[in-house]
Formats: C-alpha cells, structure tokens, sequence
C-alpha cells in the first residue's frame, strides 16, 4: 500500500507493514482472499545516474537476505521478522493469507562490493559474465553447491520464521537449472502445505509450461493468457484489416465435437500440470501497461467506456478457470503506462484519497472509480459463491471471431458466460445436447431444470428448451454470466 509523497517517482514514497495493516478492513470488503506484497529485504537504498537519485523502492534490489528493510518496519534494530510475523498473523486473523516474494536470482547493483556488510554475499558466489539478467543486475551462480544451499536455507527460514502461506519465485527464468533440484528436495519436500508461485514472464505457454511439469510449482502466472486477453478483448479494434485482428478464436478454437484445428490459448492448457491451478491476470508491474490504460487507449480517451472494458475484461478473469490476480488500483481504474514515464509508472501510489473511510468504497464523485470497484466486488463475490467457478472444469460451448461461450460446472454447480467481443448486440443458439465433450451428467441437469439467472443482474431470467438449446442474447463488449437453477 502506498501513500502520497513530493519524493519523485523512483523514489520512495511511503507504504509499510503498518499500513497495511490499517487497510485491511478495504481488503476485507473488497472480497481480497490473499496479499501478494513487495519483497521485504533490506534493500541498497538507491543509485546516482543522468536522471537523478533512483531508488529500490519496489524491492527488487536486495542488500541483505537476513534482514527487512527498515523502510517496512521504520525504528526496528533486529532483522525485523517478528513484525512479519504480526502481519501475518493480523492477516490470518481476518481470513486473508499472504504470498511472501522472494528472490533468489540476483541482488542489488554493486551488492557484490559491500565487503564490510555483516551479511555481505561472498563476491565469487556472483557470475561473471553479467548477460543473463535484465537491467545490469548482479547475477548469482547458482551452479555452486554454496549458493543454492544458502538460498535453499534462507526460504526455509522465511517460511519458519514468520508463517507466511505462499512464495512467489521472482524472474524463475533467470535462475539456473541446478537450483530446482536442490529447491525440490529440501523445500517442497517438507513444505507442501506453503504454495509456490513461479514467475516465467514468457507468453508462450511451452516455455512457462515447463517449470510446473519440471520444477513442482504449484502455479505459475499465465502470461500467455494474459496477453491474448489484452490483443483479444482490447486491442482487437486496432487500426487493421480484419484478416490480421485477433478474434475471440484466439482464446478457445469452437470445439462442440473435437478439438479445434486452430487451438486458442486455453486449449493449450494440457501443456501444464493443472491449468486451474495457474494464476491468471490482466495487468501487474512487470507489463507495459495496466489494463485500463489499455481501454483508455482504445476507448480515445473516454474513460466511461473504458470502464465498461475493464468490467468487461475483469468478468472474464474472474469466471474463467485459473485464480485471478488483480493489481492494486485495477479495482479503481488506477492507469499506468511504462512507455510514459517508465517503470515507476507502473507502480504509482495508491490513491487513497478516493476512498471513502466510512464505506470503504470510491466516493460519490467518482463515478468511473465507483463503477469498476462494484462491479469487481459483485464479480469476486459470484466466484466465492460458485464451486463451478473456483474449481470446475472448463467447457468451451461457443466460439466465433465475436463471441465465446463456456461454461463452469462443479457437481451440479453450473456457470455458463458469453462474451460479445464487437461493439454491437449478438445473439447466439447453444445446443449443449450435441457437444460430444459435455457429459451425460451434466447434459441431464439441463434437462431437469429450465431456468437460468443472469448473476450480473438478477432480476433477469433466461429460460431454454428442454432439448438443451439455449438462445443467449449478447450486448456489445459486455458478459452475459448466467447460473442453472
């Protein structure tokens, strides 16, 4: 959580354990079931360059494995572990678990040349040939026995010390292949009940497939899907002709009776060990531009409209299979854009002032801000209240260059969402009765039951014939999401 500050934008700019602690009745009412927060390590501080004094004040420049920076716990002289630890704990308290990041490929610039720090790295413990990573950083080897058991060790503590329930692997792509077998034998052997997350920022799901088959993640986030979302359901009204545009094809090739022979990214999804288990998103730090910086974009500038594309992508990211990550401020239509200020762009405060204390929910005024938090809110609560959506299979019924049709279903628990990529009204006929991929069981509570409620809005009923056909009527850029009855 941040906090205004006259700091400049790559500087640091306030956010800490204790405030977060004060925001967790807005992460409450929201419907947010776990935190995923900042690398806690003492950092470098900060570099000099041409533009001025930038500081690590993301995280991502560790000093000091041991220790939390102070910035996160100001007035502490121990390693500050136990204050995590009261995090967690106030976290666990009101129901919400906590992702630590971790990073085990690099440290902090010139980290390597403290050598009077107490918990300085040894300097061969570094490569020497500094290609491997992004940004100059100094990469550790971890083909030396010492570096991987440190590590392997340090997480270990992490996790003992402060009882935290999930890590997240930073920039796993980075890091070499002997440290996963050493990382599998040691930590997940003991820890299975602590969920790991591997960070592969690769839009091909062969290449993120890997390290859930290979390395025993337990989920990776599913940038190949994330891409497809933003080319699909934003940018495919891109100034092209429509032979080169992404249709809704891209995410599911049509399926009633086989495999597509042009698969979309979720009929890719036998590449992984278990899809469901991946972490979708639409936008985070590392990506060029958050999504509603996308839909403003495309929306020439006007941002009622793209408001509804946000809503519009988020209600796919919630209904779909995987677990939906959103970024702080998506929920408000925070917008940010790396080509426009850089990565600090990416990472701008938390506007807190919108927020109203009393409510927990955008002020009044804030139309465009108050439309997307409800409507996200009213999406997390429909997926908390839905098995189907939290664990069911996922049956594409529908799909076209303008319309996709799926649906979720968990043990009588039945979803099933169309989505209208154009800008004008589609109707669509389902006959779920002849898809050859939808069991019999399923197919049967169709047949005991007519009526479908629209969970978006429901005063709305649909009903379909007994036969199975279902006629779903689609408007422009939106989600029709309906449940059995």
């Amino acid at each position: 959580m941040f906090c205004g500050s006259s700091a400049g934008p790559e500087q640091y700019h306030g956010g800490n354990f204790a405030g977060i602690m004060e925001k967790i009745p807005y992460l409450k009412h929201l419907g947010v079931t776990a935190l995923w927060i900042t690398p806690v390590y003492l950092g470098i501080g900060g570099i000099h360059g041409a533009a001025g004094l930038t500081e690590g004040y993301h995280g991502y420049w560790p000093l000091d494995f041991e220790r939390i920076d102070t910035h996160l716990i100001p007035d502490t002289v121990d390693n500050g572990r136990d204050k995590l630890k009261m995090l967690v704990e106030q976290l666990h308290d009101n129901g919400i678990k906590i992702i630590l990041d971790v990073i085990v490929s690099h440290t902090g610039y010139h980290n390597e040349n403290y050598h009077n720090y107490p918990h300085r790295l040894p300097a061969h413990w570094f490569k020497k040939h500094q290609d491997d990573l992004p940004f100059g950083l100094p990469a550790l080897d971890h083909g030396q026995a010492d570096v991987r058991d440190y590590f392997v060790n340090n997480i270990i503590d992490w996790i003992e010390d402060t009882g935290i329930d999930a890590i997240r692997l930073d920039s796993a792509r980075h890091i070499d292949q002997t440290f996963w077998y050493y990382f599998k034998a040691y930590v997940r052997g003991k820890y299975r009940n602590i969920f790991f997350l591997g960070e592969v920022l690769d839009f091909d799901a062969d290449s993120v497939s890997k390290y859930q088959r290979e390395h025993d993640f337990d989920s990776l986030f599913d940038f190949p899907l994330c891409g497809n979302i933003i080319d699909v359901m934003i940018r495919n009204e891109d100034n092209k002709p429509p032979e080169h545009r992404k249709g809704m094809c891209a995410i599911a090739g049509p399926r009633g009776a086989a495999a597509p022979e042009t698969p979309g990214v979720l009929d890719t999804d036998w590449k992984y060990n278990n899809a469901n288990r991946l972490v979708t998103l639409v936008d985070n730090h590392d990506l060029e531009k958050r999504v509603m910086s996308w839909a403003v974009n495309y929306s020439n500038g006007d941002r009622s409209e793209a408001a509804n594309l946000v809503v519009y992508v988020l209600s796919f990211l919630l209904t779909t299979r995987g677990i939906p990550q959103v970024y702080y401020g998506t929920e408000i239509g925070l917008e940010g854009d790396r080509c426009a200020g850089g990565d600090a762009r990416l990472r701008m405060d938390m506007p807190w002032e919108k927020i109203d204390p009393s409510t927990l929910e955008p002020f009044p005024g804030y139309s465009v801000e108050s439309f997307i938090y409800r409507s996200l809110r009213k999406l997390i609560r429909l997926r908390r209240e839905n098995e189907a959506l939290q664990y069911g299979y996922l049956f594409t019924l529908y799909s076209s260059f303008d319309v996709y049709v799926y649906m979720r279903e968990f043990r009588g628990n039945t979803i099933i969402v169309g989505l209208n990529n154009s800008r004008t009204d589609r109707s669509v006929r389902i006959d779920i009765a002849v898809n050859l991929n939808v069991p019999g069981r399923i197919k049967k509570n169709f047949a005991d039951r007519r009526i479908m409620v629209n969970l978006m809005d429901t005063s709305e009923t649909v009903e379909y014939l007994p036969s199975g056909k279902l006629g779903m009527n689609i408007k422009g850029k939106q989600a029709l999401i309906l449940k059995l009855v």
